[in-house]
C-alpha cells in the first residue's frame, strides 16, 4: 500500500520496555533488546487488520539513557516520511514506540518541531510486550486507533486507555498513569 493511503501506518520504535526481551545469555540478569520491535510482533499476529504498516528501528535503548541525538534522530526519520509523501488530502498515521519515563518529553521535542499533515501518537508498555500480562498490545492498539481519529497536527500520548496532547500531558509519580495536567479534558477528535 502506497504510504499515502489513509489506511497505512508508519510505527518508528525507539526502544524502551515495550521492546525489552529476557536475556540471551545463561548467566544475564538484565533484560536485553531482540532483534524486532515489540510492534512488528504484535501486528504480525493479526491477520484482518484494517490497517497496512511498516515498522523502523530507530533505536534500541532505555529511555533514560536518551538524549536529543537519540531525538533528533527520530525527527530526521519522521520528516524523511513526511517529505517522501505526495500531497493529499489525508495526514500521513505515525506511532512511535518509546520507553514511558521520557515518553514526555520526546513527544513534546517533535511537537515543538513538526507542524505537518500528520497525526502523531506515542506509546509504550510497562511491561516488556513478551509478558503474558504487558498492556503492549492494548496501548500500541489505541495509538494505531488514535491516528485515525485525532486531528492533523496532533501529537498525542496514548497511555493506559487514555489519548492525551502531549502539550498537557503528565504522569502521576504514584500510579504511573498518563493524563492531563488539569485532568479535566480529554482529545478532541476532528
Amino acid at each position: 500500500m502506497l504510504a499515502s493511503d489513509g489506511n497505512h501506518v508508519h510505527i518508528f520504535s525507539m526502544g524502551g520496555t515495550i521492546d525489552k526481551d529476557y536475556p540471551r545469555l545463561t548467566a544475564g540478569y538484565a533484560f536485553e533488546y531482540g532483534h524486532e520491535p515489540a510492534a512488528s510482533r504484535i501486528l504480525k499476529t493479526h491477520p484482518n487488520l484494517g490497517i497496512s504498516f511498516d515498522v523502523t528501528s530507530v533505536c534500541r535503548m532505555d529511555s533514560l539513557d536518551m538524549s536529543d541525538l537519540d531525538r533528533n534522530l527520530l525527527l530526521d526519520a519522521v520528516c524523511k516520511i513526511l517529505a517522501q509523501r505526495p500531497q493529499c488530502s489525508h495526514h500521513a498515521r505515525i506511532v512511535i514506540t518509546h520507553g514511558t519515563d521520557t515518553m514526555i518529553e520526546t513527544a513534546q521535542f517533535v511537537q515543538k518541531r513538526i507542524k505537518d499533515n500528520a497525526v502523531i501518537a506515542f506509546t509504550g508498555a510497562t511491561k516488556p510486550e513478551r509478558f503474558v500480562d504487558s498492556d503492549a498490545s492494548f496501548n500500541l492498539g489505541c495509538a494505531i486507533a488514535a491516528t485515525s481519529v485525532c486531528s492533523a497536527g496532533s501529537v498525542v500520548i496514548c497511555m493506559n486507555g487514555n489519548v492525551v496532547p502531549a502539550g498537557k500531558c503528565i504522569r502521576d509519580e504514584k500510579s504511573g498513569l498518563f493524563h492531563i495536567a488539569d485532568g479535566n479534558e480529554m482529545m478532541t477528535t476532528g
